[in-house]
Formats: structure tokens, C-alpha cells, sequence
């Protein structure tokens, strides 16, 4: 009998090493098929890292974009409260007019000449019109322009380009001591910039010859930078208008009465 129960144990023994190793392997099936999710989570995290760069990139933009949109809307309401001020004021009455005395002009001055035309057929008073389609092309061959300027100017230039369909509004524009803003237009913007002085510049309306001053010295100092602009240089400096004249240097001693 006793080979019975040796036979009965050494059974048992192997099916207990059975189920033993059956839990083994089980086991160390789910280590390995934990390990393979582990080795592809490096690229999972990668992948929901650009993921969320590239959609932090993208609200960024739709921020500037928004930020742009409403300086344009404030400068056509400011553009529209203007002409509902002017149309809502009551008219004046017709007064007499008045024959003031000739003013003799200062010593040594005459009056204003007229706008004299350099040997290459420009005005340096008024914009020519010959010069302006050549102008167009730099702007359009410039990916951005730096323009710092007034903020009471960074106005007047929205107001007049607001409407153009080349235009669009920047994204921030930065505000530097002295009142001075920063604001960086693109080339497509320069055009409807160019565009809407020169207009403005042509015009014959002696009651604006406010505007006309303004535009006329932005269309200079914008041509002046686009004319030092060279296509061959991809890696140069960024385009930079300013608009920020000085005082001169104060008279020497002495030099007040021979100037008197």
C-alpha cells in the first residue's frame, strides 16, 4: 500500500508544480506586457508635449490677433465720434469776414517757396506719384517694419489706413517713455500705409492742412527707410522708422546777439 500513497503524492507534487509554474508564466505575462506600455510612453508623453506647444503657439497668435482688432475698432471709434461730434455741433454764424493787415515776412526770409523738383524729377515738398509705385514694391518685398512714433501719431495713422484692405492692425504695440509707442507692421501693411498718405498728401483742403503736414512727413520718412532697403540682404538689420526729431544743440556763448 505504501507505493499507493507514494504514487498519490508524487501526483499531487506535479500537479502543484503545474499550477506553480502556470502562475509563473501568467505573472510574467503582465510584467511584460506592462513593461511594453512603459517603453511607449516616452513617445506618448513627446507627442502630448508638442501637442500642447503647438496649441499654446496658437492662442498666443489669436490673442495678438485679437489685441490688433480691438486697437483697430478704438481707432475707428474714436475716427467715427469725431465725425458724429462734427455732424451733432451747431452751425456757426456767418460773421463778417475779416481783411487782416499784411504781415511782413521775418528778416532775412521770404515766403514760402513752392515745392521744388530735385534732378531725379521728385518734390521734396509733396509726394510724387512717379516715385510711389517703386516704393510699393520695396514694402511689399519686407516681411516687418519697426515704427516708432507718438502714440497721438500711431493715431492719425490708423485713422487713415484703418479702412484700407492691405491693412492690418499689429499685434502689441509697446509703449516706451516720452508718450512714444513701438509697433511693428507688416510689408502688405506699408502698402495700404503708403497708399492712404499719399491721399491724404494730395489733397487741396486748406482746412486739413493739419493731415496734410502729417502725412506728408510719414510718407517721407517711410520712403526715406524703404529706399535704404536692399533685397539681396536676407540676414541685415530690421527695417526702423522713427519719428522722434530732437532740438539742435544749444547756441554758444555770444551766438544769441549775432543771430538777434
Amino acid at each position: 500500500m505504501a507505493w499507493i500513497k507514494t504514487g498519490t503524492i508524487l501526483n499531487d507534487a506535479h500537479k502543484t508544480r503545474q499550477l506553480i509554474l502556470s502562475a509563473l508564466d501568467a505573472g510574467f505575462t503582465d510584467v511584460r506586457e506592462s513593461l511594453g506600455k512603459l517603453a511607449g510612453l516616452p513617445e506618448a508623453i513627446a507627442a502630448g508635449k508638442a501637442w500642447l506647444q503647438e496649441d499654446h503657439e496658437q492662442l498666443h497668435r489669436k490673442l495678438d490677433q485679437a489685441l490688433g482688432e480691438i486697437e483697430q475698432l478704438r481707432a475707428d471709434c474714436a475716427a467715427l465720434s469725431d465725425l458724429v461730434d462734427a455732424r451733432t455741433s451747431p452751425p456757426t454764424e456767418p460773421t463778417e469776414p475779416q481783411t487782416a493787415p499784411p504781415v511782413a515776412p521775418p528778416r532775412g526770409e521770404g515766403p514760402l517757396p513752392r515745392p521744388a523738383t530735385t534732378h531725379d524729377g521728385t518734390d521734396t515738398e509733396a509726394p510724387d506719384p512717379v516715385r510711389l509705385p517703386k516704393l510699393l514694391r520695396r514694402a511689399a518685398g519686407i516681411s516687418s517694419a519697426k515704427l516708432v512714433c507718438h502714440r497721438d501719431t500711431w493715431a492719425f495713422l490708423l485713422e487713415q489706413t484703418a479702412r484700407d484692405p492691405h491693412f492690418r492692425a499689429p499685434g502689441p504695440v509697446d509703449d516706451e517713455h516720452e508718450g512714444r509707442v513701438k509697433a511693428t507692421l507688416s510689408g502688405r501693411s506699408l502698402i495700404a500705409v503708403l497708399l492712404s498718405l499719399f491721399g491724404t498728401s494730395r489733397e487741396e483742403d486748406t482746412a486739413k492742412l493739419g493731415d496734410l503736414a502729417m502725412a506728408t512727413e510719414l510718407y517721407q520718412r517711410i520712403a526715406d527707410a524703404l529706399e535704404n532697403t536692399d533685397s539681396a540682404d536676407r540676414y541685415g538689420p530690421q527695417v526702423v522708422i522713427v519719428l522722434d526729431d530732437r532740438a539742435g544743440p544749444a547756441p554758444a556763448d555770444g551766438d544769441e546777439g549775432r543771430a538777434a
